[in-house]
């Protein structure tokens, strides 16, 4: 962590403002492409924009866009199947064998079909299974769930294709003059019930905000495990479905039918605006996906360039990943925490800060009971804090979970409060089940100590304390400072630094020092070194708040007078009143105002110092 200038460039500011704008502008980016690659195949080739065409190309698209339906689902939640290729082979396999007059069990169609369809639900099951009860990684599940089923679908066809009664199916892919585009309108329902799905049920909305943050989801009483499951089973059902199409469309069942499925219906959808980190993607920017996709592959292959068709596919996916990527840096492009002025005198530094990591807590962990506990950095006793400067307590019991964290530098969590009798734990609130603390680590050393607490049972684990750790980690810095204002230590410190200013030794050892230092930084530098960059810090200090109270009110002019006098001129009490022709009252008063107002300037770093030039970092 490093101490750092204010915040002040607009430039991040307004690209966070213009997220939506710029979201807006990369799906017309998209359609913009779709149509350009649309006219620049229409102007090649004079048939590639007739009605028979076009019907070709929607249907070819048909099966891939059901598959991508489902896909888009699952990348949504922040996972990935690459099992849908193998899933829709099996499929067909097992339909097409299912109603096969020869075969020892012979069954109507549409029964043959339903079953198809049941066994690629049962293999979306197991992958949700594996995924959410046995935590598998989503791509390793798929990926050998996608040799397995290949392997399977092998051995269950004898590496052959299997024929189905011939014209049962024809009727659904006519185009002549009265065509029936089944396929297209069957893709068509498909994605209106997606863009339904994720816009207004909870399987749609809960799988943006397991995508968005999963642990979020889960402490806000989110079924995790059991909407991924049912997103799996939807991409496996969808997967069989694209299957059965394609077997209706050659007239058998092969494994090799949606073979290249797995990393096309990836690419669509990446290509449609959806990201593997999870939490976005659209229905009709997948649709949008697939069709670009379908164009070019056809148009280049009208072209006789189909051997540009893989180069141009993933050249177009590597350019919407990386649209992806900065679109996410725009997002996380906040500002960095900094400390303004306690709007007044019952308000604290230390409360300001709190405030602004509940609200981070709780915008990104979904918990709003949250304790914090401060170390005094003179005394070593452990400070919960309250909501006000006088509602503090000192922890005693070793026992205690914040004690324990302190001394263990360590996080725990524990699942259950009813099964705990080994940590003191005070519950927030009666209703409270289960809690984490973790050390706030600064410089090396713990000064603090976060705790939080849920309703919920077995919501705290590994991966949440090292989540709130990270969180811990980015407010450290400025939680300790606020502690340090708000305690009267940083004040009285810097005032021991003034009294000594000409002093480059003490200055170089001063507890100042150690604040602004870290223990790597302090054993490299000589102590007269420090001293000489402390000084200039101090002196850099003053002229930045010469130059605040700069204007006609007296009393402002006069702090800034009796600090210089009193520490860079060095003279004595009398002499400053006499010169300034003020009692002593308010001399003690003035001191204390501008050491206060310096004090925050050194905190924030609100002036343009020459000492300290390399970040100074704890």
């Amino acid at each position: 962590m490093t101490r750092r200038a204010p915040w002040s460039d607009p430039l991040a500011r307004y690209a966070a403002q213009a997220i939506p704008a710029l979201d807006l502008a990369r799906r017309h980016a998209l359609l913009l492409v779709f149509l350009v690659a649309l006219t620049v195949f229409a102007l090649s080739s004079r048939h590639f924009t007739s009605t028979t065409n076009l019907l070709l190309i929607l249907m070819r698209a048909a099966p891939l866009g059901i598959v991508v339906a489902g896909q888009t689902m699952v990348i949504i939640t922040g996972g990935v199947d690459l099992s849908v290729g193998s899933v829709a082979g099996l499929a067909s396999i097992v339909a097409a064998k299912l109603m096969r007059e020869q075969s020892a069990v012979t069954l109507p169609p549409i029964v043959a079909i339903g079953v198809a369809l049941g066994a690629a639900l049962i293999i979306g099951w197991a992958h949700g299974w594996l995924i959410t009860r046995r935590g598998l990684p989503p791509f390793i599940v798929t990926f050998g769930s996608m040799s397995l089923i290949k392997g399977l679908a092998l051995i269950y066809s004898d590496a052959a294709p299997i024929p189905i009664p011939h014209d049962t199916f024809a009727w659904m892919w006519r185009i002549g003059s009265s065509p029936r585009p089944i396929p297209i309108l069957l893709m068509a329902l498909v994605f209106l019930a997606l863009a339904y799905t994720l816009r207004n049920t909870k399987l749609g909305r809960y799988s943006f905000a397991i995508g968005g943050n999963e642990t979020v989801a889960r402490m806000s009483g989110v079924h995790v495990d059991r909407y991924k499951t049912q997103v799996y089973m939807l991409s496996s059902l969808l997967a069989g479905m694209a299957g059965i199409l394609l077997m209706t469309r050659i007239e058998s069942g092969a494994y090799t039918n949606g073979e290249n499925y797995a990393l096309i219906s990836v690419a669509a959808a990446i290509i449609g605006g959806a990201s593997l980190q999870g939490g976005t993607g659209s229905a009709w920017g997948s649709l949008l996906g697939v069709l670009l996709l379908v164009v070019v592959d056809t148009g280049l292959g009208a072209l006789n360039a189909s051997l540009w068709s893989t180069g141009v596919i993933g050249g177009l996916v590597l350019l919407a990943a990386l649209a992806d990527v900065e679109r996410r840096k725009v997002r996380e492009a906040d500002p960095p925490v900094r400390m303004e002025r306690p709007p007044n005198d019952h308000d604290s530094y230390l409360l300001q800060m709190f405030g602004k990591l509940q609200q981070a807590i709780k915008q990104q962990l979904a918990c709003e009971h949250v304790r914090l506990y401060m170390v005094d950095r003179e005394a070593g006793d452990l400070i919960q804090q309250g909501r006000s400067q006088d509602d503090r307590t000192i922890i005693g019991p070793a026992q205690h979970i914040a004690r324990r964290v302190e001394h263990t530098r360590t996080p725990i969590w524990l699942e259950d409060l009813s099964e705990n009798d080994t940590v003191i734990v005070e519950r927030i609130k009666p209703e409270m089940q289960s809690a984490v603390a973790v050390p706030i680590h600064c410089a090396g050393r713990v000064v603090g100590v976060l705790e939080l607490q849920s309703p919920y049972t077995g919501i705290f684990d590994a991966a949440t304390a090292g989540q709130v750790m990270e969180l811990a980690r980015q407010y450290a810095l400025p939680l300790e400072d606020a502690w340090l204002l708000d305690s009267g230590w940083l004040l009285r410190h810097t005032r021991e630094a003034f009294r000594h200013l000409w002093d480059e030794v003490y200055l170089g050892k001063c507890a100042l020092a150690g604040w602004l230092y870290t223990a790597e930084n302090v054993s490299e530098t000589h102590p007269a070194g420090r001293g000489q960059e402390v000084q200039q810090l101090l002196l850099s200090a003053i002229d930045s708040f010469c130059e605040s109270e700069i204007g006609d009110h007296s009393r402002a002019r006069r702090r800034y007078q009796v600090l210089y006098q009193t520490y860079v001129e060095d003279l004595t009490v009398e002499e400053i009143t006499e010169k300034l022709g003020i009692s002593r009252r308010q001399y003690f008063y003035n001191l204390k105002d501008a050491l206060e107002a310096v004090v925050h300037l050194i905190v924030n770093r609100e002036f343009n110092a020459q000492a300290l030039p390399v970040a100074v970092e704890k």
